[in-house]
């Protein structure tokens, strides 16, 4: 009869090794199924709706929409009120000065992916 070390440094003999042990589907299963793992997955789903919920409560009470909640005088220009929103921009060049070149969205020399060869 060997005598040889586990994994944990404690002697064993070959003959405890070579044992076999027969269990039933019943005694081999880890855990249970059914209702316990539902009950236990519904109430961890639940106990996380209440805390969103506290931290959204939480993050109401604590936003300051106050200030921007007011309106903002609108400028008054030439006795007429200009919405803020217009969306027009004046790009005209000063007198005498010159036009300013247009963006390019593209490279000015751009390359085809051919080869001359």
């Amino acid at each position: 009869m060997a005598k040889i070390l586990d994994e944990r440094g404690d002697v064993r003999s070959t003959q405890e090794l070579n044992k076999t042990v027969t269990v039933n589907p019943t005694e081999a299963r880890q855990g249970g199924v059914g209702r316990p793992v539902l009950m236990v997955l519904v109430g961890g789903l639940f106990l996380a709706l209440i805390a969103w919920g506290a931290a959204e409560m939480f993050g109401e009470s604590t936003d300051n929409d106050a200030a921007t909640d007011r309106q903002q005088s609108e400028p008054v220009q030439n006795g007429q009120a200009t919405p803020a929103n217009q969306g027009t921009i004046d790009n005209t060049p000063a007198n005498g000065e010159p036009m300013q070149p247009a963006p390019t969205d593209r490279d000015p020399t751009p390359q085809t992916g051919t080869t001359n060869g």
